[in-house]
């Protein structure tokens, strides 16, 4: 019994708030039932393929959202800030680079940069183990997307699958599958 709960809350510190196909798909009346004045963004797989291009559907739906009046934000694990650089610049948002998600270090400095509360911030990823466990833990809520690309870093590879046992227990406790 003890061990359950244990492994019960173990697990929940991966589980996302929401769950949508993409970022384009996510309607603005979840952002604003949740008061978001905030997204903190992951780059990779997330906004840009793994030839670091984006839809226009994208590009509008981010623009509909400044619009909105909510802040946007990058906050990509790549080291290699030219790339950040240039798809932020495009898309009109600042960025964090390097920054080492789930450590805390780069949620703080957007936050702090940003001047917005952590209830009014939202971060959007396509991995539990970085993007959703990394909001989990400083106190925000999160959406998990599925990844834009199939081919992904060997690293991204390797915990896939550990990211499929947990989404297959998250499903199962929100009773959409047996």
């Amino acid at each position: 019994m003890i061990y359950m709960e244990k492994s019960k809350s173990f697990f929940n510190r991966f589980y996302p708030n929401y769950v949508f196909e993409s970022v384009e798909k996510i309607p603005y009346e979840v952002l604003e039932k949740e008061k978001i004045k905030l997204i903190i963004f992951d780059m990779d797989n997330t906004l840009v393929d793994n030839k670091y291009t984006y839809t226009e559907e994208l590009k509008e739906w981010m623009q509909h959202i400044k619009d909105k009046g909510v802040k946007l934000y990058i906050l990509s694990n790549s080291p290699m800030e030219k790339k950040v650089k240039r798809i932020s610049n495009e898309l009109g948002i600042k960025y964090i680079y390097n920054a080492k998600k789930p450590f805390l270090k780069g949620f703080k400095a957007v936050v702090e940069n940003s001047k917005v509360k952590k209830k009014n911030v939202m971060m959007i990823g396509d991995q539990l183990f970085t993007d959703v466990w990394g909001g989990n833990r400083f106190g925000i809520k999160t959406i998990l997307v599925r990844p834009i690309a199939t081919k992904e870093a060997i690293i991204t590879k390797i915990k896939r699958p550990f990211e499929k046992i947990v989404l297959k227990k998250y499903y199962k406790k929100r009773g959409e599958i047996d």
